[in-house]
């Protein structure tokens, strides 16, 4: 009787597990990011609005900032200006988004890849008992 290996199916289980908690890990470092950044506006003089909306290389010429909106997805705080445009805060380092993209898409690959091996896994342990169940019946004669 052929038994499976398990190796494989263990190893791609895992790595996903892994790549997932690095997902979380990445996803949840942005959400502190944001969150402090927000907690200090209106706490105390000049703080509102942001700091880093004021002050950002990337605020466009002659914009007066209104206010700022968060975003989860993906994460960063947009800054508004008064007449209408957004633009990016910087307060989410660039890496960041990117990284959390390809964690998630290695997550989700490699857990498609751990439901494949476990289907395999299962179907020739059925076919293994199927075989075995055919041996052990004598034929009719």
């Amino acid at each position: 009787m052929i038994q499976p290996d398990r190796s494989d199916s263990t190893f791609i289980r895992g790595t996903a597990i892994f790549a997932a908690v690095v997902t979380a890990c990445v996803y949840l470092l942005g959400l502190l990011l944001v969150g402090l950044t927000v907690s200090q506006v209106g706490e105390g003089a000049d703080s509102t609005p942001m700091h880093q909306c004021r002050y950002t290389p990337n605020r466009p010429q002659d914009a007066q900032v209104l206010g700022h909106e968060v975003r989860l997805i993906p994460l960063n705080i947009m800054c508004r200006t008064t007449d209408g445009r957004l633009f990016n805060s910087q307060v989410v380092p660039a890496w960041l988004n990117p990284a959390l993209a390809a964690s998630f898409a290695a997550t989700v690959v490699l857990m498609a890849g751990a439901v494949v091996q476990a289907h395999r896994r299962d179907t020739a342990r059925w076919q293994a008992e199927d075989e075995r169940n055919r041996e052990s019946v004598p034929p009719n004669q």
